[in-house]
């Protein structure tokens, strides 16, 4: 005589398993996420020192470009642009600046900021 098993049986198995690949998929795109917010972080603050940097330079009689580009590599971004407007009297240095996440495509493998610095009166 045959006995027969309850027609759930191994739903529980199949259940876990949905629940665990839930699971790994929800921490993937969480450190993945992470990893944008932190170079997004990381891009800011080097685009604020380089404005620093560069609005220092301008006050020094240096090359503000120069020194724009020297403290975003110190900081781990590139140097994408470096403007400035103004006198000596009277200016505003912009710059932009790029920071790799570490990921690849199709996710964002760099980011960007811009910060501005001077002494503008106005």
């Amino acid at each position: 005589m045959t006995v027969r098993g309850a027609p759930d049986r191994g739903s529980a198995t199949v259940f876990a398993a949905s629940i665990a690949l839930v699971l790994v998929t929800a921490a993937t795109v969480a450190v993945l996420v992470v990893a944008v917010i932190l170079a997004s972080h990381r891009a800011r603050a080097a685009a604020d020192l380089a404005a620093l940097a560069a609005a220092t330079a301008e006050v020094g009689g240096s090359n503000v470009c120069t020194a724009a580009r020297a403290s975003a590599r110190t900081n781990g971004a590139d140097l994408t642009s470096c403007v400035l407007t103004g006198t000596t009297a009277s200016f505003v240095v912009m710059v932009s600046v790029t920071v790799p996440t570490g990921l690849s495509t199709p996710l964002p493998m760099q980011v960007s900021a811009e910060a501005h610095a001077g002494n503008a009166v106005g």
